[in-house]
């Protein structure tokens, strides 16, 4: 929401706090005068509806397209991560969480907004935090997929793990926008690795052991599409017995169990995941819209939703439009 921060931050942060507002060229976001836009990105482009943060208008929207219910991950909040004052920026995070608790109030039974859990620099922090989160009435988490200087295959990290297994609640990987490449086609080339992260990111959370200490652990990883999905699990599997001497520490299983087990994914369009359905698992996967950004699909739900259960069936379908979502998350 355009001045968030500036708004809510209390003392000393407020004259420091980050700017987000719009213009007639759209949207900003800056830290220290320092603009925090995605590099070749249109500022209109990717937040073009004001459904993004106005309730009635997010309803009106979700009542077009069919939606009853939408799982709502924050916009331009990941990207204040290269803040570099991290306590200032947990404190960001914080209010953030709470106004999107208070924003969710509008229409508890249809909107369910996840929170950014900042304790992964942190640790031992996580448990504390995710009772405030709990409290407020939170079902969904999430962290980046790759922030710097934290791995999150550490043992370091197995305090916040062990604090999220005992929450209950699932833990989102959510895509962000990582500058991998610069130069001409820099925008469309980094897109397109951000829009497909996440074989790495399994591989180090499976063969580093996390499933194996925190079995009841769910992971989700959000908006990276699903077709990455039947390559990796072979690929890994793969890996897993061709290096089985050489692999530490030991796993318990072969890595698509851990799949099958612990992890899900979402898409918006995926012709290549509904025609691998079989592979992937009609009940790991979970459709979304991706409301309001380009790459999502409202003004064509309908025809998105016909097809799939005309590609894979009713029994297949249902659980791919909701029924994972609602069972993962308890809606």
């Amino acid at each position: 929401m355009p001045g968030l921060w500036e708004d809510r931050l209390k003392g000393a942060d407020k004259d420091r706090a980050p700017k987000f507002w719009k213009d007639e060229a759209g949207f900003h976001l800056t830290v220290d005068g320092q603009s925090y836009d995605v590099p070749g990105l249109p500022p209109e482009f990717p937040e073009g509806r004001e459904g993004f943060w106005d309730v009635d208008k997010r309803l009106a929207d979700m009542d077009a397209e069919g939606i009853d219910a939408a799982v709502i991950y924050h916009g331009r909040l990941n990207s204040l991560i290269r803040m570099p004052d991290k306590e200032l920026w947990f404190r960001c995070v914080d209010v953030c969480n709470e106004w999107a608790a208070e924003w969710k109030a509008a229409a508890p039974e249809r909107l369910y907004p996840v929170a950014l859990l900042p304790t992964f620099l942190w640790p031992e922090q996580t448990k504390d935090y995710l009772q405030k989160l709990k409290a407020m009435g939170y079902k969904a988490i999430d962290i980046p997929v790759n922030p710097k200087g934290v791995r999150y295959n550490s043992l370091s990290m197995d305090p916040m793990w062990e604090a999220i297994q005992e929450s209950g609640l699932p833990v989102s990987f959510h895509i962000g926008a990582y500058l991998h490449y610069s130069g001409r086609g820099s925008l469309g080339a980094n897109l397109n690795a951000n829009l497909m992260p996440f074989t790495g990111l399994f591989g180090q959370l499976v063969f580093s052991g996390v499933f194996d200490r925190f079995p009841d652990l769910k992971v989700v990883f959000t908006e990276g599409g699903a077709s990455w999905v039947p390559g990796t699990l072979e690929n890994a599997d793969k890996v897993a017995r061709d290096y089985a001497t050489e692999l530490r520490p030991k796993l318990a299983h072969k890595p698509s169990w851990y799949w099958h087990n612990n992890c899900y994914t979402t898409f918006m369009e995926d012709d290549v995941a509904i025609e691998n359905i079989g592979r992937i698992g009609a009940d790991r996967v979970m459709w979304s819209t991706d409301y309001p950004h380009p790459e999502g699909v409202m003004g064509k739900s309908d025809v998105i939703l016909k097809g799939i259960f005309d590609q894979i069936g009713e029994e297949s379908a249902r659980k791919v439009l909701g029924q994972n979502a609602a069972d993962l998350w308890g809606i």
